[in-house]
């Protein structure tokens, strides 16, 4: 059994090392990122199959889900968003299960926000809610911005509804089988990911047209204008593209103020 304990601690840690190495190539080819979370079988991997057009594994089963499945999801305008499966989560975790839950919920740590799954048609979902959030605090997310969503719409009757809506004004009522909300959802996708900062002003060099493009996709362009000088961009974009996009803020000259006679 010793020896057991041990190549799994070994394999964890191997988890962990190719999803350090995962996430170091994902900001290479820097992409806003989500990553949804949700008691078990609230039918998160079937929203990722909607949204990304995956086939990713959807079984009513415990735990289905172990390995985070990463896949890309594009939003209006051409944006592109990076989602991620994670485990379902599950009320008095066993202890020897952990360190694997850290395994394999360390993306909810660096994504941009969370969408937040809830099985509406649950007669336990807000204990389902409280646990999920209870579980993201003790693993350091607890200030990540949240997107809460309610899905089995499909299989829901007038008073799951109101229920939903009492609890949770704000969330959106989707179904991952009919697609019912799934294209009000990713517009508030695009949302999320530009309303963290405010507009900046970027001038991109005339060589450097692959960026004007892949800025298009990362984020919300709202005007482009070419000047001798490059080309002018004002938009909006996500905080974890300040690296990629902080050369090229655009910093009006100064006005020359008349020197007093």
């Amino acid at each position: 059994m010793r020896n057991r304990i041990t190549r799994l601690k070994a394999e964890l840690a191997q988890v962990v090392r190719q999803r350090g190495v995962q996430r170091t190539r994902r900001v290479r080819v820097p992409f806003p990122t989500a990553s949804i979370v949700g008691y078990t079988n609230a039918g998160k991997s079937s929203l990722l199959n909607k949204l990304t057009g995956a086939t990713v594994l959807a079984e009513d089963k415990l735990f289905a889900t172990l390995d985070p499945t990463t896949r890309q999801m594009l939003l209006p305008g051409n944006q592109k968003l990076l989602l991620t499966d994670t485990v379902g989560f599950i009320r008095r975790l066993p202890h020897g299960l952990v360190e694997a839950f850290k395994a394999t919920l360390e993306e909810v740590l660096v994504a941009d926000f969370l969408i937040h799954v809830v099985d509406i048609t649950s007669p336990h979902f807000e204990k389902h809610r409280e646990t999920t959030l209870s579980v993201l605090a003790e693993l350091g997310a607890g200030d990540r911005p949240v997107l809460n969503v309610f899905n089995k719409v499909d299989l829901a009757d007038a008073i799951e509804i109101r229920a939903a809506k009492r609890s949770v004004p704000d969330a959106f009522l989707v179904s991952a089988v009919t697609g019912k909300g799934i294209e009000e959802l990713k517009v508030r996708c695009q949302q999320m990911i530009v309303n963290d900062i405010g507009s900046v002003q970027l001038l991109v060099p005339h060589d450097r047209y692959d960026l004007v493009a892949k800025l298009h996709t990362l984020g919300d362009v709202q005007s482009k204008e070419h000047t001798e000088a490059g080309v002018l961009l004002t938009g909006r974009f996500p905080p974890s593209q300040a690296g990629l996009i902080k050369p090229f803020l655009y910093v009006p000259p100064k006005r020359k103020t008349k020197a007093k006679a």
